[in-house]
């Protein structure tokens, strides 16, 4: 135990001389944050996927349906109630409007007729954009059918309890980054210079179990990430005002797995790169691609079909939809327990092949 608590503190102390590296452990995700923060804080205006609802079939239906169809932001889709309202809560919909049954017959009575418009605000396009869309098409529909007096009402049904922001999308793709560079730079890249000056060849040679120095490195990182997470949920809930709505043992577990399974994969790729040049052009070759590909920073909705399959099969992608999920509430990609088992999958394989083919020198 004592030499792990010496090591342990011969890493931190190495990594407070190193003021290249506390910036890109510290420093550089503040300033993403506060970047990000700055430019994504507001709402921004997309195209939407709009369900609807006919109650019952009519020509005022057919006439308001067609008046929908163009408009150019909406991309409308025809079903019932209960396949709509799935289709929403599965993030597949934007809104879903509903038609009233009545609508024929309100009219003629020229009485009051109410839409119902249910949204998910848990995604990252505006949502008070396409009720704002809604609202200039009815009032246009309006006109056409009964002049200019105002008898149809929007009526905003919320499926879920808060609108979201792009921040609040960011803010557990930004985490999520960190803690995957904390495993390229902060571990993989680390043990190359090591390796390159001969030092882990000395400590091969010392009379101390290999485990001890692995757990010492390891316990390094997992106190430097969870100090990150802290800098980063402190910054985005204080100066951004992104709430926390998730569980809180929930989200530390999740920042522990997925620290845990970033700094095993830095440890395979150390073991796989022959020299410190050659590894750090390894991890650049796999950083870019995580952190513009795995969905982070924008819905992987939008990716090229093509380029799903990437999507998929990297590990950021999982952490990424775990922290916002557990952080925010967002609309998932796959349920929790499938990010969690991938992520496991990814720990369990990474941790098994660095300690296979690890080398001291």
């Amino acid at each position: 135990m004592k030499a792990f608590l010496s090591l342990l503190l011969a890493e931190f102390k190495d990594l407070a001389r190193d003021r290249a590296g506390l910036f890109w452990l510290f420093a550089f995700p503040t300033l993403f944050i506060l970047l990000f923060g700055s430019a994504f804080s507001g709402s921004e205006d997309v195209e939407f996927d709009l369900g609807v609802v006919v109650k019952e079939p009519s020509a005022a239906a057919q006439r308001l349906l067609y008046g929908l169809s163009q408009v150019p932001v909406l991309t409308l889709y025809r079903g019932d109630e209960e396949e709509e309202l799935a289709a929403l809560r599965d993030g597949k919909r934007d809104g879903v409007l509903i038609i009233p049954e009545d609508l024929a017959d309100r009219l003629r009575a020229r009485e009051r007729v109410e839409f119902p418009l249910y949204v998910d605000a848990s995604q990252l396009t505006g949502r008070e954009v396409l009720a704002s869309v809604m609202q200039e098409v009815l009032a246009e529909a309006e006109g056409r059918f009964i002049g200019t007096e105002r008898l149809f009402v929007l009526v905003e049904e919320p499926v879920q309890a808060r609108r979201f922001r792009p921040i609040d999308y960011m803010l557990p793709g930004v985490l999520a980054m960190t803690l995957m560079q904390l495993g390229l730079f902060g571990v993989a890249a680390p043990l190359l210079s090591m390796r390159e000056r001969k030092v882990l060849r000395r400590l091969w040679a010392a009379p101390m179990r290999r485990s001890t120095f692995a757990g010492a490195q390891i316990a390094q990182r997992v106190i430097i990430a969870l100090l990150q997470a802290t800098l980063i949920l402190t910054i985005g809930h204080t100066v951004f005002s992104v709430p926390i709505l998730g569980e809180w043992a929930v989200l530390a577990g999740l920042l522990l797995l997925g620290a845990l399974t970033f700094v095993s994969l830095g440890y395979l790729l150390a073991s796989l790169a022959r020299s410190q040049e050659s590894g750090t052009a390894f991890l650049q070759a796999i950083n870019f691609p995580m952190m513009f590909l795995s969905g982070i920073f924008w819905p992987v909705d939008w990716m090229p079909g093509f380029l799903k399959p990437v999507v998929w099969a990297l590990p950021l992608t999982y952490l990424g939809d775990a922290l916002r999920q557990t952080m925010v509430r967002a609309t998932p990609l796959v349920p929790l327990w499938v990010d969690l088992a991938v992520l496991g999958g990814w720990l369990v394989v990474t941790a098994g092949l660095a300690v296979r083919f690890f080398r001291w020198e």
